[in-house]
């Protein structure tokens, strides 16, 4: 048993030994989604940071030494009158050693957030539509959203389709991956059979896939958005109309 979990261990090891060097080589991209949103990753390199020699600095800065020139004292002879003797020596200033530069890291790393249009709801006949008669529902959503967006030097295309469900608030529902039209093209419609107040309710879900260098890899998770809109249904008018006696 401890025989199999250290070979499972070094395999392990190994695996992850062989998906770090080869971010070395190449950009490592990876596609999910977290928190109802699309989120892109990408890291290429070691990450080691090269330094270069860093002279060290003083331990406390020195000012600099600067002397004033001392004059022998004159000889008298005679009558002669004293010669003074100044000295011509320049002072000697000092200075700091300076640092060199460091380089900046080898690695590449980002991450990019992308958020889903929220679907916008719609329906014809847009005023008071009548019981017995259909209704057609659409959205403003497209059925596939393409998206190019560069990270780390690498191009990744995302390729995302929605697929609707039409809650109709009176306990029917309808899923679709079409967005739906107005009259007369649309396919999305319902019919309501009482008059009422009903709270129609779509919920979008996304899926797709993603493209780098050719390779095409699916997007694990799932986002949802749900979008509300109020109807009011009424039941069509009825008139009584006695009838006409004619006399001849």
């Amino acid at each position: 048993m401890k025989t199999l979990i250290a070979l499972a261990l070094f395999l392990t090891s190994l695996s992850t030994s062989a998906q770090a060097a080869d971010c070395i080589e190449k950009a490592c991209i990876d596609v999910y989604t977290q928190d109802g949103k699309i989120v892109i990753e990408g890291r290429k390199g070691s990450g080691a940071i090269e330094k270069k020699a860093v002279a060290p600095a003083p331990a406390k800065s020195r000012k600099a030494v600067i002397r004033k020139p001392t004059a022998p004292k004159p000889k008298v002879t005679g009558s002669s009158k004293p010669k003074v003797v100044t000295s011509t020596r320049k002072p000697v200033v000092r200075k700091r050693p300076t640092a060199s530069p460091i380089s900046s890291a080898t690695s590449l790393s980002d991450k990019l957030v992308e958020l889903l249009p929220t679907a916008g709801i719609a329906y014809a006949p847009s005023f008071q539509p009548l019981i017995k008669v259909p209704v057609f529902f659409w959205c403003d959503i497209p059925e596939v959203v393409t998206k190019k967006i560069e990270i780390v030097g690498e191009l990744v295309e995302v390729s995302l389709k929605p697929t609707f469900i039409w809650h109709y608030g009176d306990g029917t529902f309808f899923a679709t991956r079409k967005a739906g039209a107005s009259f007369p093209d649309g396919e999305i419609r319902h019919t309501y059979s009482t008059p009422g107040h009903y709270l129609v309710e779509l919920i979008t879900s996304w899926d797709g896939d993603f493209t780098v260098q050719g390779v095409k890899a699916h997007i694990p998770g799932e986002i949802k958005s749900v979008s509300v809109l109020p109807i009011t249904v009424v039941a069509a008018p009825s008139r009584f109309t006695p009838p006409v006696l004619f006399s001849k």
